[in-house]
């Protein structure tokens, strides 16, 4: 029974090795001079199931796999009593046992350490040291096999290796060979097998099986691997919204990686420093659509796991956890170079706050995040790290630093412009042909972008519901709360903001981004506004301005009554229309005397205390409210159109404000008319 085993081994051996030598002098499977039928397996079934009995695919990839990485001279050297140390690192702790067996048939060797990190008592490097010292002493040979010497291995073994080997995951070449021992054929071509780990490879390649359906298996693998994230859904980095300092930072990374796939140039010397970060920000604000963007943006696979996964995926005890942990790190590291994102990493709770009566699970675990993390953010890694958090100040100090995880990139609610880019990004084609979003973005400000897409959705359905294409008014009464007031509170207010909008362009004081009537706080509605002379304006403007604030009010007074909305605190129209002509006076020198007379908080305190200089400030508060007042009478018709739309809208973008103006005729009045609406002058 051994013999046939010993026998087996060494068919099994002379086969890894002849094939590792074509690859090395560049007779590849695919090319001439390679022929799987060198090893006559094939020509008797009885000795080829003999064989397969006696080597599992595990051991037969682990042996390739050993055969390309070993010299001749290394394996001519282990086959003897040398006092030799050999220190394999494997990819995986799942290579661990697989390898050590292959060099277990390979060389003659008294023990070989095999340690992942399972055991917190035995796999230390001050374990095992005496008796690496003993056999080296007496002339044997010893070896380690591990996926982080350093760490597991005897420090001593690890030190004084005269052999150090380093297999990664399954090369094509290997792949061919197990195929070629297993089925007795030629696979003649392979998929690119990024993203399977030793085992996935090993389970694809069975017995009475043929190479054609172990490739189209590993085919099919890589494939699923691909769909856990399906990163083809996710747009580039380059089209997201909303990312800020995280965009640049993934962008700027993008273009290293580029250079590493472009030019040659080293991974280590392209990919250099900021490559390990976390992502911060409240739910839904698109952290783990950022990864998928960022792995998507570097061609790079991407590999998803969660600080809560290590607990949930196993027994939750220590030792799971702590090769759970492991494990991830192996993995992506094995198919790399790759994107490794963990989610909610906050679950490894701060050593400042964890309770004293658990501190002998957590420091352990906590300890091992470290130490992973470090090792993938160094500069000899392939992995690029990003974590995500909701609570960036619950994260261990130790975490977030140089050499771990760089820095916090904060991901915040996007601004109006964002959630304009976050809805186009996802209705895509489905988009109004010719709609302006910007009343949406700036309607939508404090939302998530969860809550956008969310909105998208509802939209798209209702729009699917009615056999219709997608409207501007599915998407508003998505954005904006229903309307409840009474129709003609409604009416007062559109013409209340259609004024300021109206007299805002007519006079040239500001550009319209946005008017609308949907209540927000204490807003009845709202027109947003942008100045056209934000940093030096006239004496002519800033009175422009001034009756843009007070347009408003004209109106509510022309169409009916003024009312107290125009009034109240210091955002009010009433506090902004007087507080530009004070600061005429007072801080600008554009009115009456050049004296400085204080900031805009000192020219409050002078409208209380100085008689004459509020007697001047409303003059001219007055004589800017007639103005208005005509402007309002000559535009009535604009404003009236623009105010059935808001009724019917709710919400116009700025564009919409200005067809209307160019469309509609304005219409003058005689100063006579103008005055009777002007009892306060």
């Amino acid at each position: 029974m051994t013999s046939s085993r010993k026998n087996s081994s060494f068919s099994l051996l002379d086969h890894a090795l002849r094939v590792a030598r074509q690859a090395d002098e560049g007779r590849f499977p695919d090319e001439p001079g390679f022929r799987v039928e060198e090893v006559d397996l094939s020509s008797k079934a009885d000795d080829h199931a003999a064989f397969l009995n006696a080597n599992s695919v595990p051991r037969m990839l682990a042996t390739a796999l050993l055969m390309e990485a070993l010299s001749d001279r290394d394996l001519a050297a282990i086959q003897a009593r040398n006092g030799l140390a050999v220190v394999v690192e494997v990819a995986h702790s799942e290579m661990v046992a697989p390898v050590a067996d292959a060099l277990r048939a390979a060389g003659v060797f008294s023990d070989i350490f095999q340690r992942w990190g399972g055991s917190k008592s035995q796999d230390r490097p001050d374990n095992g040291g005496d008796k690496v010292a003993g056999i080296l002493g007496s002339g044997g040979n010893v070896a380690g096999v591990s996926p982080a010497p350093a760490r597991y291995l005897p420090s001593n073994l690890n030190a004084g290796a005269d052999i150090r080997l380093t297999l990664g995951a399954p090369t094509p070449a290997a792949v061919r060979t197990v195929i070629a021992l297993v089925t007795g054929s030629r696979a003649r071509k392979l998929p690119p097998l990024a993203g399977l780990g030793f085992l996935d490879v090993c389970s694809a390649i069975r017995r009475n099986s043929t190479a054609g359906a172990c490739a189209r298996r590993l085919a099919a693998m890589v494939e699923a691997k691909r769909a856990v994230v399906a990163t083809s859904d996710a747009p580039p980095l380059a089209l997201t919204h909303g990312y800020g300092e995280a965009k640049e930072w993934g962008l700027a990374l993008a273009a290293a990686v580029e250079d590493w796939r472009s030019k040659g140039i080293p991974w280590s010397d392209a990919v250099k420093g900021d490559r390990a970060v976390v992502l911060g920000g409240p739910p839904g604000t698109g952290k783990s659509s950022f990864a998928v963007s960022l792995a998507k943006s570097l061609k790079l696979n991407l590999h998803v796991t969660s600080a809560s996964a290590w607990f949930v995926n196993g027994s939750g005890y220590l030792g799971d956890v702590v090769k759970a942990i492991t494990s991830t790190f192996q993995e992506a590291s094995a198919n790399g170079p790759a994107v490794l994102f963990i989610d909610e990493i906050d679950g490894v709770p701060s050593r400042d706050s964890v309770d004293p009566r658990y501190r002998d699970f957590w420091s352990p675990v906590i300890g091992c995040l470290l130490q992973e993390i470090q090792s993938a953010a160094s500069s000899s890694a392939n992995l690029i790290l990003v974590a995500a958090t909701n609570y960036p100040e619950r994260l261990d100090p130790a975490l977030v630093r140089p050499g771990r995880l760089n820095r916090v990139l904060r991901i915040g609610l996007p601004d109006a412009e964002a959630i304009v880019g976050i809805l186009g990004q996802h209705l895509g084609d489905d988009a109004p042909a010719g709609a302006d979003m910007t009343p949406l973005g700036i309607l939508g400000v404090g939302a998530t972008g969860a809550d956008v897409a969310g909105w998208v959705g509802a939209a798209r359905a209702a729009a699917q519901a009615a056999c219709r294409p997608v409207t501007m008014d599915d998407l508003i009464r998505q954005v904006c709360p229903p309307e409840t007031r009474p129709p003609e509170i409604v009416r007062a207010i559109s013409r209340h903001e259609a004024s300021h909008a109206v007299l805002g362009e007519v006079t040239a004081s500001s550009t319209v981004d946005v008017v609308t009537i949907v209540e927000r706080g204490s807003f009845a509605g709202s027109a947003t506004l942008r100045l056209r002379h934000p940093t030096m304006m006239t004496l002519a403007q800033i009175d422009a301005l001034a009756l843009t604030q007070l347009a408003g009010r004209a109106a509510d007074e022309l169409w009916g009554e003024p009312t107290s909305g125009s009034g109240g605190g210091q955002s009010s129209d009433l506090a902004a229309a007087t507080n530009l002509l004070a600061s005429k006076r007072a801080s600008w020198g554009l009115a009456g005397s050049l004296l400085y007379r204080g900031d805009r908080t000192e020219v409050q305190a002078l409208l209380r205390t100085d008689v004459v200089f509020r007697d001047e400030v409303r003059r001219d508060l007055d004589r800017v409210y007639a103005l208005t007042v005509r402007l309002v009478r000559e535009n009535m018709g604009r404003i009236e159109r623009v105010a059935d739309r808001l009724v019917e809208r709710r919400v116009l973008g700025g564009n919409e404000v200005r067809a209307i103006i160019a469309e509609t005729p304005a219409s003058p009045v005689d100063d006579a008319t103008t005055a009777e609406g002007v009892p306060h002058a």
